[in-house]
């Protein structure tokens, strides 16, 4: 039987909720996997864009390390990826790129036997696995564009983008059926550059994910390097900090529509985000600093939280179409400091208070309260124990005084 690990302070219980809600080792396997089986499909001989060599890559969560468990049991998780084709905007329209990697993609679900067909959705194609767990993918095509990749300047000419060219060189161009343009050929699609926020993202913690990666590999005598450690395994206070927001905004919100979009909790932290060493330290700068005016900015009246591999586009668009998207978000920030605040300036590391257990889900707080053991505090010696061990000290004193008389 597994010895139970130790909680010895506001950090370590936080640190095993997170691992609790962390996507487990052997369905991140799986979902590697799966994606790059995808891959060598679209890319087999008989592929109708192998022309193209197409290549699939993660996105989002999965590539950032901040992916949670649902919260039900009977959710799904949520993998993100991009299909890239060797292509230019003269070879395909949106809607013609967005049909043949489509055509790949049913081919592919077919072949696997699944159940339900791929559906077309507004950016992407999105199949849903459902044989050893409840999971679906979202396959974004794509065409490298790396005219994204300019250097720009707001109106007070502070620089909003990077102009490194690694983060050039991974800009896209993608598609989206709602454009005004999708069947047409043109230069004026979608733009986004997923790896190139990857690379910022890890900018924002690098320091403490060598720390962690060299801590992983003196503890374990599996790795002979540092560069043996797998990355995934690597979580630093800013990734875990982004799952307990993420899992404290999807238990909130339960599902519902105006929920904090996580591109926008993970932005905004990264941002907020000084260094920290510790997730209680990583928690206080985030939550006291996320709405800072530096990083949710008002561009004339409009508010605006920028992509910070592409200033020309607002992961906060949606909030002008419908106002009530910012309240909500408001509203769980609020929240947020409230529940963790309680417990990490209020409460004892092992007395988690009620709000924060029902926040993050009680079912998951109880099971880590459970399989953890939270050291016993030392008892307090009575009066009577006190005066027994002073007389016990003279006493020694005159034994070791021979001279005195």
């Amino acid at each position: 039987m597994e010895k139970k690990k130790e909680l010895r302070s506001h950090d370590d219980v936080l640190e095993a909720i997170a691992e609790t809600i962390d996507i487990p080792e052997h369905l991140h396997k799986f979902a590697n996997k799966r994606y790059k089986e995808i891959g060598k499909y679209l890319d087999r001989d008989d592929s109708k864009i192998k022309q193209y060599n197409p290549k699939i890559s993660p996105q989002g969560s999965f590539l950032l390390g901040t992916v949670i468990r649902p919260v039900s049991d009977n959710d799904e998780y949520d993998i993100d990826l991009v299909c890239t084709l060797n292509a230019t905007k003269q070879d395909f329209t949106m809607a013609g790129l967005k049909d043949a990697v489509g055509f790949e993609v049913i081919g592919y679900a077919k072949d696997r036997g699944m159940k339900n067909e791929p559906k077309n959705k507004r950016r992407c194609w999105s199949m849903e696995y459902a044989d050893n767990v409840c999971f679906h993918m979202d396959i974004l095509p794509s065409l490298p564009d790396a005219t994204l990749s300019r250097l720009e300047m707001d109106e007070l000419g502070k620089i909003t983008f990077t102009n490194d060219p690694k983060i050039q060189a991974q800009a896209i161009a993608i598609t989206d059926k709602t454009h005004k343009k999708y069947g047409k050929f043109c230069d004026e699609w979608p733009l986004s550059n997923p790896k190139g926020y990857g690379v910022w993202f890890r900018s924002r913690q690098l320091k403490a994910f060598q720390e962690r990666r060299h801590a992983i590999m003196k503890a374990n005598s599996v790795y002979a390097s540092v560069d043996e450690v797998p990355v995934h395994k690597v979580k630093t206070p800013l990734q875990r900090a982004v799952q307990l927001l993420k899992r404290h905004r999807d238990v909130m919100f339960n599902g519902a529509g105006d929920a904090p979009i996580s591109i926008i909790i993970t932005t905004l932290s990264a941002h907020a985000y000084g260094g920290e060493r510790t997730i209680g330290e990583a928690l206080r700068s985030i939550l006291k600093n996320m709405d800072s005016v530096l990083f949710l900015e008002n561009k004339n009246g409009v508010k605006w939280v920028a992509n910070p591999v592409n200033p020309k586009e607002n992961f906060a668009d949606k909030w002008s179409e419908n106002p009530e998207k910012e309240k909500k978000f408001r509203a769980w920030l609020k929240k947020a400091r409230k529940d963790f605040g309680l417990y990490l300036n209020t409460a004892p590391y092992d007395k988690v208070p009620s709000v924060l257990q029902e926040a993050l889900s009680k079912n998951t707080v109880t099971k880590v309260l459970s399989t953890h053991t939270l050291p016993k505090p030392p008892i307090a010696p009575t009066p009577a124990i006190i005066q027994a061990g002073k007389e016990k000290i003279k006493s020694e004193r005159r034994e070791t005084r021979p001279w005195r008389k």
